[in-house]
C-alpha cells in the first residue's frame, strides 16, 4: 500500500478503496483516481462538508475545524476542504479532500452559492462545471481558476451513499452544539 493520499491504493480500515477527486493543472483535467472525468455536473453532500487546514509533508495531513467555516491557522499549512461528491458519469461517490488553493477557492465559490440553503433542504445542490483557466501566480507557479454554477437542488443521486466508515468516524466524535459564527469569523 502506498502512502500517497490521492492514490487509489489508499484504503480505509474497512478495506474499501478510497477514490479522490482532484484537478491536475499541467494536464488541465479533473480526475477520479487515475481516470480523467467529464466534470459536467457535480452533486455535493452538504452533511459531509468540512473546512480546516492541510499540508504535504512526506504525506498528506489534514486537521478539521470543529465548526464548519471556522478558520484554523498553523505555520506552513493551507486552507483545506473535504466533501463527498457524485461526479456525472462516475457510478460511486468520491471524496473531494484537498488543500490545493485552486480547488479550495472553487469550493468556496460553490459554497457561496448555497450558503443560505445548506441545511434547509432535504435535496442536495447540483453544480454545472463551466471550465477552468490556468494562470501563473506572482511566485511563478501554475494555478487555475474553476467556475461552477448552481443549477438547483435535486434528490440524492442513485448510488450516492457515503461509506459507512465515514459515518462511523463522524459518529465517534462527541456532538458539539452548533455555534453560529459571526460574519467576521466566516472565512468565505
Amino acid at each position: 500500500m502506498t502512502d500517497d493520499f490521492f492514490s487509489n491504493e489508499s484504503t480505509s480500515e474497512g478495506g474499501s478503496s478510497l477514490v479522490f477527486l482532484k484537478y491536475i493543472i499541467k494536464d488541465e483535467m479533473w480526475m477520479v483516481g487515475e481516470d480523467a472525468v467529464d466534470m459536467s455536473y457535480i452533486q455535493l453532500d452538504t452533511e459531509t462538508m468540512k473546512t480546516g487546514i492541510g499540508r504535504y509533508s512526506g504525506g498528506y495531513e489534514f486537521e478539521w475545524a470543529d465548526t464548519f467555516g471556522q478558520k484554523l491557522y498553523k505555520e506552513g499549512w493551507s486552507d483545506a476542504i473535504s466533501c463527498w461528491v457524485m461526479v456525472h458519469g462516475v457510478d460511486t461517490p468520491v471524496l473531494w479532500e484537498t488543500h490545493a488553493g485552486h480547488q479550495v477557492r472553487a469550493f468556496k465559490q460553490m459554497y457561496g452559492q448555497i450558503r443560505d440553503y445548506r441545511d434547509k433542504l432535504p435535496e442536495l445542490p447540483v453544480f454545472s462545471y463551466k471550465g477552468s483557466e490556468t494562470f501563473k501566480t506572482k511566485s511563478g507557479y501554475d494555478s487555475a481558476s474553476h467556475t461552477f454554477n448552481l443549477e438547483g437542488y435535486k434528490p440524492r443521486k442513485d448510488g450516492f451513499v457515503v461509506p459507512a466508515y465515514f459515518k462511523e468516524d463522524a459518529a465517534e466524535k462527541p456532538a458539539e452544539p452548533k455555534k453560529e459564527l459571526s460574519s467576521d469569523e466566516i472565512p468565505f
